[in-house]
């Protein structure tokens, strides 16, 4: 049996984590938008890095930090809240789930929720980690629905 997922030798975990490190020091005031293509080449050029699905990163930046404004609306309506409730960390790692939730369509749903749980895993506490996950399973409920749907009922059938 060929195996159906597409494998390009690239990591997007790394391109993940170097998303969420250059949002955060951006959100943090450490630079300002005219240094944006620094701070990515110093991601990019780091030794730990060097799998990094480039395209992606800067597919993922691109998109968060033009349309910040519209992906926090979406935020908030889903919180309940202020967003300034939430830690700039989890704040970041909802931005990256959202965009791929919403322009990622490839990948799975629950690709995207395992992949911002393991960010919040490495770079957040247990608390956020739950706030995430029930925020995401909302998220793509919304969002997804007949992704989310399926799933659900695959995994009453399996059970």
């Amino acid at each position: 049996m060929v195996n159906a997922k597409k494998h390009t030798g690239l990591n997007r975990h790394q391109a993940r984590e170097s998303t969420l490190e250059v949002l955060y020091a951006w959100q943090s005031g450490a630079f300002d938008m005219a240094d944006l293509p620094t701070h990515i080449n110093d991601r990019l050029n780091q030794t730990d890095r060097q799998q990094q699905d480039e395209k992606y990163m800067r597919e993922a930046l691109s998109f968060i930090t033009q349309e910040r404004t519209t992906l926090d609306s979406t935020l908030e309506s889903l919180v309940k809240r202020s967003l300034r409730s939430i830690a700039i960390l989890e704040l970041n790692i909802l931005r990256i789930a959202l965009w791929e939730l919403q322009q990622r369509l490839e990948i799975p749903y629950r690709v995207i929720i395992n992949e911002a749980l393991e960010l919040a895993r490495d770079y957040s506490g247990e608390t956020a980690r739950g706030f995430i996950n029930g925020l995401l399973d909302k998220m793509a409920s919304q969002l997804r629905p007949d992704e989310f749907l399926k799933s659900q009922a695959k995994d009453r059938r399996g059970k």
